[in-house]
């Protein structure tokens, strides 16, 4: 039996070969070959990517009613324009084109401009360090590297690539926001139990690049989005993306779940002990099928050819567990027993296994609530 996560991978993979997945948000030009080595920082892909319509509401901003806007806009459907260029006036006030790009069409039912904006380069980088293994054309490649893996449950954010870099001693500690200054910039951070929502504003401020920690707490991640500002529409015009791509915010990565949680014991010394080393960090969690996890993925030094990563580790008495359930969320033990007719204190028959958890606390709970990490 499988560890019971959803993708079958287990939360901690000290050496294991990972798979990472680049890929272009539309067809354009993948730039290396099956078998090309790559750095984090290379550029193995490029495209040209067209932005959503942009939707102006010159009624509103002249002042004036949906039916005289036609008269008012200086450019007819299918001209082109230039960012900042005057589109309509009225008086005193005036209404400036945003972005370069070409009138689709003028409402004057509703009083608003349709503008589509020129396609914008967009630039794929490996983000990681490795060997290309496979590469669909004008679409993605796939990168393999000897690794370090750590699984979240939880992940806000898309990908980055950064140094780690421990922020406290202790996987109880909460990361609070005197503890982030300019030495953080472009680094993934790590924390314990979690992390303040002030500190992930200080995060944003000193461009930190990703968050590690063991929970968070929900009016946290509430007043993070709103700081973050994610998907604004005027996003892509700043970094060169669409709005629906993830703008330049910290990704956050939480490997217990919502509320203060120590992060457990394997994880935490992982992380210690690749303190100040590259890693890549993709904050994407999909829940339904394919079920998609958020993961720390720490390069190692070599590659071995033709390895295999290792099949998920198996519930068995021995197997170093993690508790997930509400109640016992973040405990780590290990199986003295396991049973495939047990029955619960409620009554409930279902698969068991017996945890020991301290020399003097054994517990019997549900396999679905427990992860092998070792």
């Amino acid at each position: 039996m499988s560890s019971h996560f959803p993708d079958g991978l287990p939360a901690v993979s000290p050496a294991t070969v990972a798979q990472i997945t680049r890929r272009l948000p539309e067809h354009g030009d993948i730039m290396v070959r099956v078998g090309s080595r790559v750095e984090p920082d290379d550029t193995i892909g490029q495209a040209r990517v067209s932005p959503p319509p942009l939707f102006l509401n010159v009624a509103s901003a002249l002042k004036i009613a949906p039916g005289d806007v036609p008269r008012r806009v200086k450019r007819k459907p299918g001209e082109r324009v230039m960012s900042q260029q005057l589109l309509a006036k009225r008086g005193g006030r005036r209404c400036l084109v945003p972005v370069q790009g070409t009138i689709a069409a003028i409402d004057g039912e509703t009083g608003f401009v349709i503008i589509t904006p020129d396609p914008v380069p967009v630039t794929l980088p490996a983000s990681v360090r490795g060997y290309v293994a496979d590469v669909m054309p004008g679409r993605s490649a796939l990168i393999e590297t000897a690794a370090a893996v750590i699984q979240g449950v939880f992940g806000i954010g898309g990908e980055q690539f950064g140094v780690l870099r421990l922020l406290v001693t202790d996987r109880h500690d909460v990361i609070t926001p005197e503890m982030i200054d300019a030495r953080s910039a472009y680094a993934l951070i790590i924390g314990g139990a979690g992390i303040t929502a002030e500190a992930l504003r200080k995060a944003q401020q000193e461009q930190v690049r990703g968050v590690i920690v063991g929970g968070i707490e929900q009016g946290a991640v509430q007043s993070f989005l709103q700081s973050a500002s994610l998907g604004r529409p005027t996003g892509w015009y700043a970094y060169g993306q669409r709005n629906d791509v993830v703008p330049p915010t910290p990704t956050v990565l939480v490997t217990e779940g919502f509320g203060i949680h120590p992060m457990a014991e394997p994880l935490f010394e992982l992380l210690t002990r690749y303190d100040r080393q590259e890693a890549f960090l993709d904050g994407t969690t999909t829940l339904l099928p394919p079920v998609r996890r958020p993961r720390v993925v720490i390069p190692l030094p070599r590659l071995q050819g033709g390895q295999e990563p290792p099949p998920p580790r198996a519930l068995q008495p021995g197997s170093v567990v993690r508790l997930v359930d509400e109640r016992h969320l973040g405990m780590v033990g290990r199986v003295s027993a396991v049973s495939q007719q047990g029955q619960l204190a409620s009554g409930v028959r279902t698969p068991t296994a017996t945890v020991q958890i301290s020399e003097r606390e054994m517990l019997v709970v549900p396999q679905t609530a427990l992860e092998v990490i070792g």
